[in-house]
């Protein structure tokens, strides 16, 4: 009986072992497949591979990878609400590897944009250890944005691999005035000298009183200009 209950005790841990390993397999299946709010898209399907890294991480969260082993535009993205006419910032950590666009020069690369627009970050080609990167909008008249983080663009086409990971949103203030501020100085007499392939030269100007009139003149002409573009019409959409 004892060597009965010894073998049963033996094949229950035996079980539990087994059912650790197969829970821990079947969590991290569920980590490197779990996107989150995040919604994943590709321009040519089944070229790029989305996966959540447990090996490349910034920090403890698992990071966002994508993988295009040919030149395609892949992308995760999230809607989010915002406010109209209000600026906003969006950044994130990045890495990324053999980085490259099918044509030379282009927009393509690593970058955070706004879908269905042209509205993006600077680019980023090659590789590259964990950097912060990011991308400062107005959100105009729109309620609601979808943020892409990408490796591509509507210009071109891009292959290699980026981790993203750490993002963050910031919302600036909203400026609802039409101020301008500018600072205009009319120097009547000018004496200086100037050096141009070693040789200095000095150089004296002067403006006489019809030329100081007629610089106020067009100063103010500036002046309301601008306040006519600034001024918003009721039907506006701007």
């Amino acid at each position: 009986m004892k060597l009965r209950k010894k073998i049963s005790i033996f094949f229950n841990i035996i079980i539990l072992i087994v059912a650790i390993i197969a829970i821990v397999k079947l969590w991290h299946i569920y980590k490197i497949n779990d996107f989150k709010e995040f919604t994943k898209a590709e321009f040519e399907s089944g070229i790029s591979e989305f996966t959540r890294d447990d090996k490349v991480k910034y920090s403890n969260a698992y990071s966002y990878k994508i993988y295009s082993s040919d030149y395609n535009d892949a992308l995760i993205y999230k809607n989010i609400q915002v406010d109209r006419n209000t600026p906003y910032k969006v950044s994130a950590m990045v890495k990324y590897e053999n980085v490259e666009n099918r044509e030379e020069l282009s927009e393509g690369g690593v970058n955070i944009a706004i879908m269905d627009t042209l509205e993006k970050s600077e680019s980023y080609v090659g590789s590259s250890e964990w950097k912060r990167i990011s991308f400062e909008f107005n959100s105009k008249e729109r309620d609601n944005i979808n943020i892409a983080f990408r490796l591509g663009s509507y210009d071109d086409n891009s292959k290699g691999t980026v981790w993203f990971t750490n993002f963050k949103i910031e919302k600036g203030n909203k400026i609802d005035n039409s101020n301008w501020h500018c600072a205009f100085f009319i120097m009547k007499n000018i004496n200086v000298d100037v050096k141009n392939d070693r040789v200095r030269t000095n150089v004296r100007l002067a403006l006489k009183d019809d030329e100081v009139a007629l610089l106020r003149d067009n100063m103010e002409r500036f002046k309301k200009s601008i306040k006519e573009l600034s001024r918003k019409s009721d039907d506006s959409n701007l």
